[in-house]
C-alpha cells in the first residue's frame, strides 16, 4: 500500500542543530536494529553534540526531515554526511547515514533528504557523493533509480575497515620523524 506523500508545507529539511541530536540517536539505533546491528552504535547523544557542533571543525554535517502536524514538529528522518577528497577527483562529500522512520517511508522523505545532500555537495563544489548500502538492502533500488552506481560491481572496488587492536597496533607502528 502505497502512503501519500508529504507536501511541501507539512514536511520541511533543514540543518540539524545540537537538540536534535537526541532524535538522530535514536533513529541511528532504528537504523542498527534494522541492519541486523543492534549491538553496533557506540556513541550517544553527547558524542553527536561534541562532534557535529562544538568541535571546529565538525566532524560531520546533519540535515533532519521535520514534519509539522498538528502545531507539533516531529522529526521522521535523518542524513549524516561530511567532506571526503579524491585524489583523482577533489572535493567529494561521504553520505554516512540515511535514515527514514518506518512509519513515515514511501511518502517523499527519504527522496527529499537524498537530493537536500546532493545539494550540499554540488554547492560545496564536490564532483561526486559516496555511500555503501548493505547488499541485501531494498533501499538500493532506490539509489539505483537516483542513477547511483554499485561500485563493487563496475569496478571492483572492495570496502575494508581497520578497527579495534590491529588499528592500534599499526598506529604505534605508525612513528613520524
Amino acid at each position: 500500500m502505497m502512503s501519500e506523500k508529504y507536501s511541501d508545507t507539512d514536511l520541511k529539511i533543514r540543518r540539524a542543530e545540537k537538540h536534535d541530536m537526541f532524535a538522530v540517536a535514536e533513529m541511528i539505533q532504528e537504523l542498527a536494529d534494522f541492519e541486523k546491528m543492534s549491538d553496533g552504535p557506540k556513541i550517544g547523544v553527547k558524542d553527536l553534540q561534541r562532534d557535529g557542533f562544538e568541535a571546529q571543525p565538525p566532524a560531520f554535517r546533519c540535515l533532519v526531515a521535520v514534519v509539522s502536524k498538528d502545531g507539533s514538529e516531529f522529526i521522521v528522518g535523518y542524513a549524516l554526511y561530511f567532506p571526503t577528497y579524491s585524489t583523482w577527483e577533489g572535493k567529494s562529500m561521504m553520505l554516512e547515514d540515511l535514515y527514514v522512520r518506518t512509519s513515515q517511508r514511501r511518502r517523499g522523505v527519504g527522496d527529499k533528504l537524498f537530493n537536500a545532500v546532493a545539494k550540499e555537495a554540488i554547492a560545496s563544489g564536490s564532483s561526486r557523493l559516496d555511500f555503501h548500502v548493505l547488499e541485501w538492502n531494498d533501499a538500493r533500488a532506490f539509489y539505483e533509480g537516483k542513477g547511483a552506481v554499485n561500485l563493487t560491481n563496475s569496478e571492483n572496488w572492495c570496502y575494508y575497515r581497520l578497527t579495534g587492536e590491529p588499528l592500534k597496533v599499526s598506529a604505534q607502528l605508525g612513528e613520524m620523524k
